[in-house]
């Protein structure tokens, strides 16, 4: 696995959303078996041992698009701070030894040798070794984002509203704040080409839309706030670029949009694809509207 990005490294750190440190819980490292520890089973006295395994969590990962080994998932928690036993504590404390300069007190080793000597010290893998150490080099602002570093930067983006709200003692938007951005994130992006998802070997259908204007029938059954100028409706054409004459034109009403938004939210941005919405005949173009806007996180990558 090549050196993740910081912001990959804290998005998986916050689904973990745990910590395992056997100076705390006196059991062996959770490597195997997909159960979380029982709680209560713990060590140090009024600390629960109930983390999640690798294995259990890795499972999390597999749901959510996320495939990833329990030694790269072991080796983003070490970084990000999540995760430490004896054996990863001895093996950093050697490998900071091995490579410090002379001037510090180390023996000036290249990293690469002193993995190895480790390894032949402590009879363990190099791969072992490595996965014990934090990465020494991650990746900050690629020019050209990989989706993984799309659905980061989302998260990130909804983090940093999330602080905010708490800071400011605002818990949440108002309905009339949401509804009002959310309408606007659509008026704004009238006109695009998008591409539904597909399903299975068969492609995805491209679309475009336009919003209803004041004083034409969008908006019929919304008693929401409106955005001055616009209606509230949104006309879907597929296949916007195609010189085939025959496209469909279809109708969607912004409570529909909402109702897709509310949706999503409850499912924590995690939506497995358009029917989990629940808005049929509207869910394809839904979805993926939600996932530009960053209320949907991207699956896979």
């Amino acid at each position: 696995m090549a050196n993740p990005s910081q912001d990959y490294i804290d998005f998986i750190c916050s689904l973990y959303n745990s910590s395992y440190d056997d100076r705390i819980e006196n059991t062996a490292p959770p490597t195997a078996g997909g159960d979380n520890r029982t709680p209560d089973d713990d060590w140090m006295p009024g600390v629960p041992a109930n983390h999640k395994s690798l294995i259990s969590f890795q499972r999390e990962l597999a749901e959510q698009g996320i495939r990833l080994s329990t030694s790269k998932i072991k080796k983003i928690l070490i970084t990000g701070g999540l995760w430490t036993t004896q054996q990863t504590r001895t093996i950093q404390e050697m490998f900071r030894l091995y490579t410090s300069s002379l001037e510090d007190g180390g023996k000036g080793m290249d990293p690469a040798a002193a993995i190895k000597r480790i390894a032949d010290e402590l009879e363990i893998s190099t791969v072992s070794v490595s996965v014990s150490l934090t990465y020494m080099d991650v990746v900050y602002n690629l020019p050209e984002p990989s989706a993984n570093a799309k659905r980061c930067r989302r998260w990130k983006e909804r983090q940093a509203t999330k602080l905010h709200n708490e800071s400011t003692g605002a818990v949440c938007r108002t309905e009339e704040d949401w509804s009002l951005w959310l309408w606007k994130k659509v008026i704004e992006h009238e006109g695009k080409t998008f591409a539904t998802s597909g399903r299975g070997q068969r492609p995805g259908v491209a679309f475009s839309y336009t919003v209803s204007r004041s004083g034409g029938a969008g908006g019929r059954h919304y008693d929401g706030a409106e955005v001055e100028g616009y209606g509230n409706e949104l006309w879907v054409t597929t296949n916007p670029n195609s010189p085939d004459t025959r496209k469909l034109k279809k109708s969607i009403s912004r409570s529909t949009v909402e109702l897709g938004y509310n949706r999503a939210r409850e499912m924590d941005g995690s939506v497995p694809g358009p029917k989990s919405l629940g808005l049929p005949g509207a869910g394809s173009y839904v979805f993926i509207l939600l996932r530009e806007f960053g209320v949907i996180i991207e699956q896979g990558a």
